[in-house]
């Protein structure tokens, strides 16, 4: 009978199956993707047990599924530059085996955590160039103290499971001790003694356990030897791994059955649904990689450009480009548009990628180029033109580069492509194929919405109204991303600061204002993108809350050019007394530079 409660079995027996290869994953299941302080909360969770939810599998025994499906491993080693990406496991001919439809975050969460490893970035507070091997991203393991409960939590945590990079815990080991938090938020010293959970597994009974805990001189009626014993037992004797087995081979319900059985949690991306059915037929033709891979490869070349892209943007590029209906829709991705997108595949990859080293020319970045939709009609145009080859090399599309850079300007600071974009994107479309001779149709596309909800018209009193965002609003970011075009997103956290101290403007501060009129507009400006710069975090922690003009002489002992580099205008009072001026100068030294990138 199709989708029973099957009789439970332990975590160890759970890791067995999937060394064994009897539990993969298909390829609709999304990546991994919890963080170390997930995993270590599971744990928690387990260890004092609460409930983890039943799994829910699907027994794949049909050759036919077997054959035009992929499957993956379940991931052994977790590597931050890397992502979650796991090895495709060959099931043509392969034995029967059991696919998890449901709990694939918490499974291998578990393998992880007791036969795994977590490299994630090894941040230093000082700038560092980071490398894609061991000395940025050190493997990890997952340890528990064996001496030492949590006493304060938030999330209530009692055991003390932390990644630890394997020198590390030999350090901790030889000091023995750790800093913790007491309730009133004191650091004290105490004990510890790190154990690899891993190795939980190579015990045989309880004897075993008692055995270790002598060597060690631990205690066996304490806190180490309760702990241990019953991490032993959770996982080697209790029968924590609960599920249901699916047993019917009709892929269609179970791809329905997976969209609502994953519809809590984590998102779920439509683009991984879709995966299994367009690898159905993407390994005809001339690549011998699978549909993901190949996606992969786009999405790590995009983000070699600085931007980061995902499998829905690609798969509705793809849309776009080759298929009526841009809809997110499985009827949308039948075995034509599959074919279709298989045979312009190369072709599709090189627009993607010269639009993108085309938008980086532009001093755009991952944080200013916040709505990616907005590159789709651009790389439609480099498509249908064939332009992709010579967009970003040939002098004469000097012009064609400065009307697209004014498309993605308007179209960002318009905000044209939130909320449901497809019915804009089509029209878009419509536009583009109407006048595919010649330069980006920017005139064409601007008369076609004039007047319209997704006008792309920005005047002098539309930047003036983009200038008066408050420091509040989710857009003041991208704003300021357009204005300091220049700031190294990839090594400096940024920061939005107050160039006048927001504590400043305070009654007491306004002493020297002569009327009402003054107040106000100390009071409506000082939280407006015209008082606001981005600084690096170092750099806000040096200013704090000091005020503007005293910060910026100390900072021009060593850089002399920090008044430029945040906008302040020349020959300018910066006192806190002058700030009427001081916005109004930067507010026609802003709109300048807007109207620069919308020349």
């Amino acid at each position: 009978m199709a989708n029973e409660l099957e009789k439970a079995i332990t975590i160890k027996a759970a890791i067995d199956k999937i060394d064994a290869g009897d539990f993969l994953l298909p390829s609709i299941q999304r990546r991994f993707v919890w963080n170390t302080e997930q995993i270590e909360l599971l744990f928690d969770s387990i260890m004092q047990d609460y409930p983890i939810n039943t799994f829910m599998f699907w027994r794949v025994n049909s050759a036919e599924i077997k054959n035009q499906f992929r499957f993956y491993d379940f991931l052994k080693k977790y590597i931050g530059y890397k992502g979650g990406n796991n090895e495709e496991r060959k099931t043509k001919g392969y034995k029967d085996f059991d696919s998890v439809i449901d709990g694939q975050q918490r499974l291998n969460s578990l393998y992880i955590g007791l036969k795994g490893s977590y490299a994630y970035k090894q941040y230093v507070y000082r700038k560092k160039i980071y490398y894609n091997d061991e000395s940025s991203y050190p493997t990890r393991k997952l340890y528990l103290d064996l001496l030492s409960p949590i006493e304060t939590d938030e999330q209530k945590k009692k055991y003390d499971f932390q990644f630890l990079i394997h020198n590390e815990h030999k350090k901790e080991n030889e000091q023995t001790s750790k800093q913790v938090t007491d309730e009133f938020g004191n650091q004290e010293t105490v004990d510890c003694y790190w154990f690899e959970i891993g190795k939980i597994l190579e015990f045989k009974n309880e004897h075993s356990i008692v055995s270790f805990l002598t060597q060690e001189k631990l205690d066996l009626s304490g806190f180490p030897g309760e702990t241990l014993l019953r991490l032993f037992k959770l996982v080697n004797e209790k029968t924590l791994i609960n599920y249901y087995l699916e047993q019917e081979q009709d892929f269609d319900k179970i791809l329905f059955e997976f969209i609502r059985t994953n519809s809590g949690g984590t998102k779920l991306s439509f683009a991984d649904l879709l995966m299994s059915i367009i690898t159905a037929s993407w390994e005809i033709g001339l690549s011998t990689k699978g549909a993901r891979e190949e996606l992969d490869d786009v999405i790590r070349e995009v983000r070699e450009f600085g931007f980061e892209i995902d499998q829905d943007f690609i798969l509705k590029t793809c849309l776009v480009l080759v298929s009526q209906d841009i809809r997110f829709a499985l009827k949308n991705f039948g075995a034509e548009t599959i074919v279709n997108i298989k045979t312009d595949w190369s072709k599709i990859t090189l627009s993607i990628k010269a639009t993108f080293e085309l938008i980086k020319s532009f001093s755009f970045n991952n944080h200013s180029l916040r709505a990616k939709n907005s590159a789709i009609p651009v790389i439609y145009y480099l498509f249908k033109t064939n332009q992709y080859t010579e967009i970003n090399k040939e002098n004469r599309h000097k012009e064609n580069r400065e009307q697209i850079k004014t498309f993605l300007h308007s179209s960002l600071l318009n905000k044209l492509f939130g909320g449901s974009s497809d019915g804009f994107q089509i029209k878009l479309r419509k536009v583009i194929s109407e006048n595919i001779n010649g330069n980006f149709p920017l005139s064409e596309i601007k008369d076609a919405f004039k007047g319209t909800n997704r006008s792309f018209n920005i005047d002098d009193e539309k930047i003036s109204s983009i200038l008066r965002t408050s420091y509040d609003s989710l857009d003041s970011f991208y704003i300021l991303s357009l204005l300091f075009p220049k700031f190294n997103f990839e090594f400096k956290n940024p920061n939005i600061d107050h160039l006048h101290a927001k504590s400043q403007f305070r009654a007491e501060n306004y002493g020297h204002l002569l009327n009402q009129g003054d107040i106000d507009f100390y009071n409506n400006y000082h939280n407006s993108v015209l008082n606001l710069a981005l600084l690096s975090e170092e750099q806000n922690k040096s200013k704090t809350k000091s005020e503007l003009k005293a910060w910026i002489e100390k900072e021009e002992e060593f850089n002399k050019d920090i008044r430029n580099t945040l906008l302040i205008p020349e020959n300018t009072d910066i006192g806190f007394t002058n700030f009427i001026d001081f916005i109004n100068k930067r507010e026609i030294l802003l709109t300048s530079l807007l109207k620069a990138k919308l020349k």
